[in-house]
């Protein structure tokens, strides 16, 4: 059974929250698109549950502090875009 969540516009692009999952059944990614962009907090999980990375995009471009983890849920490095 596909959980996946991939709403889309009239026009077929991605918009709205969009939800990923593992085969293992465990959330992977999640995000929102507006008219075939990433736009808001982004989230990627490794297949054990754990953060893998967070940010947010606007217009489709990482914007602000991201932070990436280690399989084991540690903090591995922050990245500031602009």
């Amino acid at each position: 059974m596909n959980k996946d969540i991939k709403p889309i516009n009239k026009d077929g692009q991605p918009h709205g929250p969009w939800e990923y999952y593992h085969s293992n059944g465990q959330l992977m990614h999640k995000g929102y698109f507006i008219n075939g962009n990433r736009n808001g907090l982004c989230e990627w999980y490794h297949s054990n549950g754990q953060l893998g990375y967070k940010g947010k995009y606007i217009n489709g471009n990482q914007d602000g502090l991201w932070e990436y983890y280690h399989y084991n849920g540690k903090l591995e490095i922050k990245k500031y875009y602009i």
